[in-house]
């Protein structure tokens, strides 16, 4: 056995949601929120709890964005979820009754029934200590866990062309995580894991001048030399963020690959560029620490071809059955068609769980084993777990005990891996994201054009009708709201690889039209009080958008009036 301190695993989970409430109910507005919510953020805090109580600390960092934050804290939303919770409840009835099922799906239904009761009696007992925001608050200080902040509205910020807006969004994300944690985040899960370095940012808007086989695109670069990320995060007290690995692999002289295949761990001490990941480094001539998760080790989980929920015994996500009955057949065999799926089998289930948690386990091991003390840091969206994932909280509970049996590991938070061990190495990184091909291809292709355009006349028009202190406050504010909506990352993402692109177009023009209809009233003078209390009531994040309305018409350039 190698001496030296133990290897380290720094698990991250990236919770985020766009903002969906008073934006429909099924199959993608609300019911996304309640399914994340109920399946995946309340399990992932109960196991979190659990570990707590026993002792184990520094277990996870968890990102939360501003937007998840917002709608857990909706007293509407909250009574709505116990609601859900029930219905689904009251689904285990109906499959239990169901006469076009057969009996094996039909007994199924008390696995379900104990479930999500469970789920709602833990549901309410969150509330009545103050609701998840709290829950998590008293976690970090606890020491169990670490919380990311990220921007107000999950902006991609590489594409972003104002800087001044790139600021607003971080100070309006980051002092709402303030008022609910209690503390203001040292760290940050930057949106899509994009970074972009100090230059012109490439025009989203433009046709590409080249699309590569991956259908990444070459952009134009326009406009004037803006700041790299990692100055916007210092400016606002971020000293460590994450990226994908191929961003240092890069930085660090790494080809250009296929990364969607998972890669072997190189060998030890040879000096290849993907060593990279095994600590941070920082960004530039920065203080901000770039983290990069393990790919050699986090695709075994899940990745864009495959990863441990495709097992056979897992239940299917896609084979839902109809109406009246909750999702109960297996994997089976990925070649078959949802028809042709065996019974779900819980117990054969959760052993194989456990056994895909022993082999992570022992391909931690493989890969710290030779690199004492180093990191692998392994990050996934929460939603994963629970959600996507049936079987996911069992799996990470698994994992995270047998971890913490073993002297040869331990867990870590970023922060806490920042400040026993800052980085000695220094990179300049590249443009990049966690997306396809690790560039813009997941955000920026014909479908979507319309939609940059959108945002970029939106910024101009909001500009336009806010100068010089037109507007009244209520006014100005709604303005701003609907750009920073109209600017989540969520939307171009949902056209191009999510299941739900006509969604997407609807809210870009749902914001769009909001956003050109307020400044057709300031401009004309001629403001509706009951319009502006209806779109304030449906569009209500970030809730103080002052820095943004501030980044629009900026004090000091004209004389400002109020009304």
């Amino acid at each position: 056995m190698p001496a030296g301190d133990p290897g380290e695993l720094a698990l991250v989970l990236h919770t985020h949601l766009p903002e969906l409430r008073g934006h429909g109910v099924w199959p993608v507005g609300e019911e996304w929120l309640f399914q994340a919510w109920g399946t995946s953020w309340l399990p992932v805090t109960r196991l979190l709890e659990e570990l707590a109580e026993d002792g184990h600390r520094e277990v996870l960092t968890l990102g939360v964005t501003p937007s998840v934050a917002h709608q857990l804290a909706d007293g509407r939303v909250v009574r709505d979820l116990g609601t859900w919770l029930a219905g689904q409840m009251w689904r285990s009835e109906e499959q239990r009754w169901h006469h076009l099922m057969g009996a094996e799906v039909r007994a199924l239904s008390s696995f379900f029934w104990r479930r999500f009761s469970g789920l709602l009696d833990y549901h309410q007992d969150v509330q009545a200590r103050g609701g998840l925001l709290a829950v998590w608050a008293q976690l970090e200080r606890a020491g169990v866990i670490e919380l990311l902040g990220g921007p107000a509205t999950h902006p991609y910020l590489p594409l972003q062309t104002d800087a001044s807006l790139v600021d607003a969004q971080l100070t309006c994300g980051l002092e709402h995580h303030a008022s609910w944690a209690g503390r203001a985040p040292t760290g940050l899960w930057p949106p899509e894991l994009g970074y972009r370095p100090a230059g012109p940012v490439a025009d989203a808007t433009a046709e590409p001048s080249a699309v590569d086989e991956h259908g990444t695109p070459s952009l134009p670069r326009r406009g004037p030399d803006l700041p790299g990320l990692e100055t916007h995060y210092a400016d606002h007290g971020i000293d460590h963020v994450l990226v994908d690995a191929p961003t240092l692999v890069r930085a660090a002289g790494g080809p250009q690959r296929d990364w969607t295949a998972r890669p072997d761990p190189p060998p030890p001490g040879v000096g290849h560029p993907d060593e990279v990941v095994h600590d941070g480094v920082f960004i530039g001539d920065s203080e901000v620490v770039a983290f990069a998760r393990d790919l050699s080790v986090a695709y075994h989980v899940w990745s864009p071809t495959g990863g441990y929920p495709g097992a056979a015994w897992y239940r299917d996500y896609f084979a839902t059955g109809g109406y009246g009955v909750h999702p109960s057949w297996r994997v089976t065999d990925r070649s078959l068609p949802p028809d042709a799926k065996a019974p779900y089998e819980p117990a054969a289930a959760l052993q194989q769980a456990d056994q895909d948690a022993s082999h992570l386990h022992g391909v931690l091991r493989e890969v710290l084993d030779p690199r004492p003390s180093r990191l692998v840091v392994a990050a996934y969206d929460t939603e994963l777990f629970g959600h996507w994932w049936f079987e996911g909280v069992d799996f990470l509970g698994s994992l995270l005990r047998s971890v913490a049996g073993d002297p040869r590991l331990t867990t870590t938070t970023l922060r806490s891996r920042r400040e026993r061990r800052p980085p000695t190495r220094r990179l300049h990184l590249p443009e990049s994201s966690w997306g396809f091909a690790k560039g813009h291809a997941s955000w920026v292709t014909p479908d979507t054009q319309p939609m940059w355009r959108a945002l970029r006349d939106a910024q101009a028009r909001a500009r336009s009708a806010l100068a010089g202190g037109r507007g009244s406050p209520a006014a100005r504010d709604q303005v701003a709201r609907e750009l920073a909506l109209l600017a989540a990352s969520d939307w171009p993402f949902m056209a191009t690889r999510g299941a739900s692109a006509d969604y997407a177009r609807h809210r870009i023009e749902v914001h769009a039209a909001a956003l050109h209809e307020l400044c057709d009233a300031i401009e004309a003078d001629q403001e509706d009080p009951a319009r502006l209390a209806a779109l304030a009531a449906r569009d209500r994040t970030p809730a103080d958008p002052a820095a943004l309305v501030a980044a629009l018409d900026p004090p000091g350039c004209s004389a400002h009036t109020s009304r």
